[in-house]
């Protein structure tokens, strides 16, 4: 038997987000690792945004690990904060903006995985 594989905060690299620029994403469990779900930590700097978007198949969990930022969930702004977790169902538009002044970051479950 193989031993799952151990994922490190600190010795994985931030890579940019692909369609969100000036985001910044760690991939810590991917579908290798776990079949039914990704998990990444997401870094929003203060005036970073991610842009209304929507996942087809997937929820999205989001735990927000340190920082304050608005959630928009469709046409519905959400102030949300450190401490505080929300799952985005699949087809829902939604969208996230840090006004503060202090970095945000998230912990994000992808259920299943995104490929």
């Amino acid at each position: 038997m193989t031993l799952p594989r151990l994922a490190d905060l600190a010795a994985e690299n931030w890579q940019e987000h692909a369609r969100f620029s000036g985001i910044y994403v760690k991939g810590l469990l991917t579908a290798s690792d776990n079949p039914f779900a990704r998990v990444t930590v997401i870094q929003v700097p203060p005036g970073g945004e991610i842009g209304r978007h929507r996942h087809a198949q997937q929820f999205e969990t989001i735990w927000v690990i340190m920082g304050n930022a608005i959630l928009t969930l469709d046409q519905t702004e959400v102030s949300i904060r450190d401490g505080q977790i929300i799952a985005i169902p699949s087809g829902l538009e939604h969208a996230l903006r840090n006004e503060g002044s202090d970095l945000v970051e998230l912990l994000t479950f992808f259920t299943p995985p995104l490929l």
